[in-house]
């Protein structure tokens, strides 16, 4: 259960997330609870039947659903909507939004901040945070304690950077950029080459620029350009333990499940999915809206709109038929071997 500092009444939650109510016009909800912890404070919502049977026994002061379950839920009070979790999760992120907004900005007494640094109004900067000269951090922005932020870096508005992230120099955050504990952005790209018997680094002279509203799971890594920028798209969401090369170019409001890895200069389109452990080789291009099944290897470009999956990636169609077949090759090859047997004799 989640308990919100600031209460709503039924009509401020209505007008907030719409729907049709009913039930006691008195009604104050200040928590989010699964059905069986709920209290009368508490909203819950249901979108499959299999969870009514527990819905209807709990003590939930408020239940979102759909009209198609009003009947069996009749004995609580009901916010009618046509999707029930999109709402819930609506109404979480205003009060997520109220609770942020309503915080008083402090720096702490215990960070490191640099004269020649430039923090706007607003800003909540933690214990123990370093922020190095040069560094512009926008208004309402937050940076939790531990955070390692280098020279020259531009971080925007109401961006929120979770503890211990660390943002090298000259990389740059617009705004409403979200970075979860342990993120990485802007250390040097894997680049050596062999010169005679030894590996010689290729200096990493880049950057990383995040654009609006992207935000990126905790341990994720994203490496500085060689030469360059390395990219990700507005509204792209990236997921824990995910690594990104240098010069990569990430589109917008694409999805980057855990552990996926990219290798330098591969670029991404726009709405593309990439599911967990997806690997992909460098300077290759996955276009537009392609969709790519777990623990896929890329070597070559996706089309726009394609369906892959399996190492290779190849057309998932094609792949699914493909496993199939595999189910059948003990006894094919058990066929193959009676065969042989009876050429032989």
């Amino acid at each position: 259960m989640r308990t919100f500092a600031k209460p709503l009444g039924i009509a401020e939650i209505i007008q907030l997330i719409g729907g049709d109510y009913k039930g006691e016009s008195s009604l104050v909800i200040k928590s989010v609870a699964q059905a069986a912890e709920a209290d009368a404070q508490s909203v819950i919502f249901v979108d499959q039947e299999k969870y009514l049977q527990v819905s209807a026994a709990s003590n939930a002061g408020l239940i979102i659903c759909t009209e198609a379950y009003a009947e069996e839920l009749g004995n609580h009070n009901l916010l009618l909507v046509e999707k029930p979790y999109f709402a819930l999760m609506k109404l979480v992120s205003i009060w997520l939004h109220l609770e942020t907004h309503s915080r008083i900005a402090e720096i702490h007494p215990t960070a490191i901040i640099s004269p020649l640094a430039v923090i706007a109004e607003g800003v909540t900067i933690g214990a123990y945070t370093v922020i190095e000269a040069g560094t512009k951090i926008g208004k309402g922005s937050i940076v939790a304690s531990g955070c390692q932020i280098g020279k020259n870096v531009s971080i925007g508005s109401n961006c929120h950077l979770y503890p211990a992230v660390t943002i090298y120099e000259d990389c740059v955050l617009q705004d409403r950029v979200v970075l979860h504990s342990g993120v990485v952005i802007g250390a040097d790209g894997f680049g050596f080459l062999l010169d005679g018997a030894k590996q010689v680094k290729i200096p990493q002279i880049g950057n990383v620029i995040i654009n609006n509203d992207v935000e990126i799971g905790a341990n994720t890594c994203i490496d500085r350009g060689t030469i360059g920028s390395t990219i990700i798209g507005e509204g792209t969401k990236i997921d824990n333990l995910v690594q990104i090369g240098h010069n990569c170019l990430i589109g917008k409001h694409s999805i980057l499940c855990a552990q996926v890895g990219l290798a330098g200069s591969t670029i991404v389109g726009d709405y593309v999915y990439l599911a967990g452990q997806v690997g992909a080789a460098g300077h290759i291009k996955i276009g537009d809206r392609a969709m790519i099944g777990a623990q896929s290897g890329i070597s070559n470009d996706i089309p726009e709109d394609a369906r892959c999956l399996g190492y290779p990636a190849r057309d998932a169609g094609l792949m699914k038929r493909i496993m199939a077949a595999e189910m059948s090759l003990p006894d094919m090859y058990k066929a193959y071997r009676r065969s042989l047997k009876k050429e032989g004799d």
